[in-house]
């Protein structure tokens, strides 16, 4: 008798003797997720009197420098060596990264913000120093041009936490403080997003890879100009032009996505996967755009950038990078109905967590009810990316 073969199962790897060295996002997405999920479980802890101190710089910290930190880490730890043909990182070095990584997540768990950000600092650094060893001395080939903005992002992030840091040593005046959270909540973010957006971003569309002219260096010199002005526009946010400097940045982002891919044209999505990216995109460009609203609402709405955009974003990139890998990049393309539950939860998470703060009297129950929107979300799409369909509508 034939065996049945399943509707679902876990996504293999290929028969080309990858190892956890060679795809370290294997180790740092698990982890992320891990991390996102402890996040936004701090404020039903909070409201249930289970921690002892207000969750808001916590949660924010394991957001951005664990969920967002571990899933960049782990997408180049994997990515840039193979793009430059150098070898992959040692497990000394990986070690070394989840130690750090794992010593973050741990101390902003515990309200430890300071410990956590020194963790953060030096896990960047040493990869940093490991990828740039790479570069300058065992690479055959150069990356996309557009992964100086990679670069320039880490340097945002590395930048920010330093001036924090620092910060807490000697004080710091409103001005630092604003600017030094902006590099590294959104320049840390933003800039790799618009780098390997570009390289990436086409591979979810239809005809939409840009031929770009010029040699590498002129492209890498405009990419690293758009990545400046980018950064430009924090510097008088920070001294507070709250309106305009968040608008200017979002139609940067929008016209360089614009400029190198077909995002928002007409008839180049190619299933669900592509709907999310497009979703995601929009929402990241809407949210810087609205990012600079009343004060009362500014943290309300700061969620559709980071939730919407961010969040969502980084879920979808990282599902094709582990199809991809896992030998099912088929999966990327057609309906998945799995995913369009995950994009409703994420979405729903993301409304429920504004509305909170434009209606304090359901603030509470709002903050619960986004939290565990994006606990569902996280737990539904390690189980359907992980286990990779087989059949079209799994």
């Amino acid at each position: 008798m034939k065996e049945t073969e399943p509707s679902c199962r876990f996504a293999r790897t290929p028969d080309t003797g990858s190892t956890l060295r060679q795809e370290p996002f294997r180790l740092f997405f698990p982890f992320g997720l891990v991390a996102s999920v402890l996040g936004v479980l701090l404020w039903p802890l909070l409201y249930a009197g289970w921690i002892p101190y207000y969750p808001h710089e916590a949660h924010a910290r394991l957001m951005i420098e664990g969920f967002v930190g571990c899933f960049a880490m782990g997408f180049l730890a994997t990515a840039f060596p193979k793009m430059i043909e150098s070898p992959p990182l040692i497990w000394a070095e990986l070690i070394g990264l989840l130690v750090l990584m794992t010593g973050a997540v741990t101390c902003h768990a515990f309200g430890k913000i300071g410990a956590g950000d020194t963790c953060f600092l030096f896990a960047w650094i040493l990869l940093a120093k490991s990828l740039g060893a790479r570069l300058l001395f065992l690479r055959r080939d150069l990356p996309p041009p557009g992964f100086v903005l990679a670069g320039l992002g880490i340097l945002s992030g590395v930048i920010g936490v330093s001036m924090l840091l620092i910060g807490r040593l000697i004080g710091m005046e409103d001005f630092v403080r604003e600017l030094a959270l902006l590099l590294l909540y959104e320049g840390f973010i933003l800039l790799p997003i618009l780098g390997i957006g570009g390289f990436l971003f086409p591979r979810f569309l239809q005809d939409s890879v840009r031929a770009v002219n010029g040699s590498w260096a002129a492209s890498a010199w405009i990419h690293l100009a758009i990545g400046t002005a980018v950064l430009g526009t924090m510097v008088p946010q920070a001294g507070g032009a709250t309106f305009w400097a968040p608008i200017a940045r979002g139609l940067l982002v929008a016209g360089f996505l614009g400029w190198q891919t077909t995002l928002w044209r007409r008839g180049s999505q190619t299933g669900t996967l592509s709907w999310m990216l497009l979703m995601a995109v929009t929402l990241l460009v809407v949210g810087l755009l609205i990012s600079g609203s009343t004060v009362a609402f500014r943290v309300a709405v700061k969620h559709v950038l980071f939730v919407g955009g961010f969040g969502l974003l980084i879920l979808t990139v990282a599902t094709r990078v582990i199809w991809g890998h896992g030998g099912r990049i088929h999966l990327a393309t057609g309906k998945r109905k799995i995913l369009r539950a995950i994009l409703i939860l994420i979405l729903l998470g993301m409304a429920t967590r504004v509305v909170a703060d434009i209606i304090p009297k359901i603030r509470v129950s709002h903050h619960i009810y986004a939290s565990l929107s994006w606990v569902a979300a996280s737990a539904i799409w390690a189980w359907a990316v992980w286990r990779a369909p087989d059949k079209p509508n799994c």
